[in-house]
């Protein structure tokens, strides 16, 4: 009965009354599931936090993450943590979104759950990366009575600690602009006397052919043989300057990979299988 009125205290508390934002997150592997679903109740409130920042912080190794990893994990990242026991029935009075500890396929596992209706429970499975919705007899087959409730402490500031995919190219390109700009002049100027040359050869065809004009038709040939040089040069300017920046991009994308993982801590390393940064 305690247990009730503090999970009915806490609800009341903190419930908003609005519908909760559910957002659908795809565990890398195995062990990643408390971390996802950390990652998941995180961008609820406002927080997108990448996964392996959160497996550092959870002391997430090749066995997995348990509770006390999630809760130091969650308190890192601003959350009141707080790791229970409880009943079925306290499900109906507890605050949402939590993480709920599960057997599933014979194994711990960690989903997210969403909302509590009377026929069916919804909740975020990592492992499918989906929404599933459950019957009462199926999830309480599944849960072990562990639940991690989760709310924004004081610490706790909203925002993004991933980089867009668009920082990350304009990382890559803009040591390079004045070539690239150069590159695309050069493409310009390419295309117009491609262009110049359908036209020459139509007044060749429509003027000078018909009436004998050798003199117009020696100093428009002169000038065709320019035109075709100078598209020659351009092409070969502009593919030698887009493979000699292709190739420093390539080394500064590289080299930007290996020096990012000598930064990484060696409890990175640690909690990885063999082939499992390569395959990432």
């Amino acid at each position: 009965m305690k247990l009730n009125n503090f999970f009915s205290s806490l609800k009341a508390k903190f419930s908003s009354g609005s519908p909760a934002k559910r957002t659908i997150i795809k565990q890398h592997d195995v062990t990643d599931c408390g971390a996802a679903c950390l990652a998941s109740i995180a961008i609820h409130y406002g927080l997108d936090m990448p996964i392996a920042r959160i497996r550092q912080y959870a002391s997430t190794d090749k066995k997995g993450t348990n509770v006390l990893g999630l809760i130091e994990a969650a308190t890192r990242l601003g959350f009141s943590a707080k790791g229970v026991k409880a009943d079925y029935d306290n499900l109906f009075s507890i605050p949402l979104p939590v993480i709920a500890h599960v057997i599933q396929n014979n194994l711990p596992h960690y989903v997210v759950l969403y909302s509590i209706h009377s026929d069916y429970i919804e909740v975020m499975d990592p492992a499918y990366g989906e929404m599933q919705k459950l019957t009462h007899n199926e999830f309480r087959q599944k849960w072990t009575g562990v639940l991690l409730m989760l709310l924004p402490g004081d610490d706790f500031t909203a925002g993004t600690e991933r980089i867009s995919l668009e920082k990350r190219f304009l990382y890559l390109l803009l040591p390079h602009k004045s070539i690239l700009i150069q590159v695309l002049i050069g493409a310009v100027f390419y295309t117009i006397l491609g262009l110049s040359s359908s036209i020459f050869l139509q007044k060749i065809v429509d003027n000078v052919l018909p009436e004998g004009n050798t003199n117009l038709l020696n100093l428009m040939g002169t000038v065709m043989i320019i035109i075709i040089l100078l598209q020659i040069f351009i092409n070969y300017a502009k593919t030698l300057l887009t493979i000699k920046t292709g190739q420093q991009i390539d080394a500064r994308l590289i080299l930007g990979y290996y020096k990012h993982l000598l930064k990484l801590p060696q409890q990175f390393f640690d909690t990885m299988r063999v082939g499992e940064i390569i395959s990432r």
